[in-house]
Formats: C-alpha cells, sequence, structure tokens
C-alpha cells in the first residue's frame, strides 16, 4: 500500500508542474492560477486541486511549469516544445516508473494528460498505469 501511495503522489507533483517553455513556445502570463488535478488508479478517481501565483521569474525559469529537480527518485522531466504543445517524458528509480505526457499552453491556460507505468518487481503496482489530468486556469493578478 505504501509504494502505491508512493506512486499516486510523484506522479501527481510532477503532474502538477510539468511544461516548460522555450522562445518560440506560447508562455504562460504571470498571475494567479488554479490547479486541478485528477489522478486514476484501481478504478478510483483522485481529485487535487490548489492555487498557486506564478511570477515573471517562474516563467523565465521554467518554475512555473516543471520541478527541473524532479521528485525525490526520479530524473528532471525531459519537456519538449513545439508551438503551444508540450510532450514530457521521466523515469523514477524508487519505485520504478516512467511518466509520459502530452498537453498544451496558451497564455492563460495549460493542460496536460499524463500516462505513469510502474516497473518496480517487489511491488503491486507492476505494470499498473496511472493517469493523470492536469488543468490549470489564470485567475487574475496574484495578491500582495
Amino acid at each position: 500500500m505504501k509504494s502505491i501511495l508512493h506512486t499516486i503522489a510523484t506522479t501527481a507533483t510532477l503532474a502538477a508542474s510539468l511544461a516548460v517553455p522555450t522562445a518560440q513556445a506560447q508562455n504562460l502570463k504571470p498571475g494567479q492560477y488554479e490547479y486541478s488535478t485528477v489522478t486514476e488508479v484501481f478504478g478510483m478517481k483522485i481529485p487535487v486541486n490548489f492555487k498557486q501565483c506564478v511570477t515573471q521569474k517562474d516563467v523565465d525559469t521554467n518554475s512555473a511549469y516543471a520541478n527541473q529537480q524532479g521528485s525525490e527518485g526520479c530524473t528532471p522531466p525531459e519537456v519538449k516544445r513545439k508551438g503551444s504543445n508540450i510532450t514530457i517524458q521521466y523515469t523514477c528509480s524508487k519505485p520504478r516508473m516512467r511518466g509520459e505526457g502530452t498537453g498544451t499552453v496558451t497564455e492563460d491556460t495549460f493542460t496536460m494528460d499524463m500516462r505513469v507505468t510502474q516497473f518496480d518487481d517487489s511491488s503491486d503496482m507492476k505494470g499498473r498505469v496511472v493517469q493523470t489530468s492536469l488543468s490549470a486556469n489564470r485567475l487574475g493578478d496574484c495578491s500582495k
């Protein structure tokens, strides 16, 4: 059960911050964003919602989009952008799993659909697929 919760937590953490912009790509406008994620595992849907202030520095350094350090035991995500389209891949060693996702970024929103497959032989999650959908919408300026 502990590995199931770790997989869900790792997937949700990475999914909540995934899109890395490039010079030609569409970037988020700084401001207050509301993030909504839904992670599905074993037929259960687990929603997580939170708000975050995204600054211009966050956009410029990609911290508004991606946890560049990765989660514990995971590589930083490899993100590719073409216009407003995003693709992402990452791997984790504990538990052993691979994540892939696609999404879009506009000035005021971004969305991502992730698929994570676990390969850990010592886990009851081996071969299981965890799917997470993420959306973020700009609410306005950040409160000071």
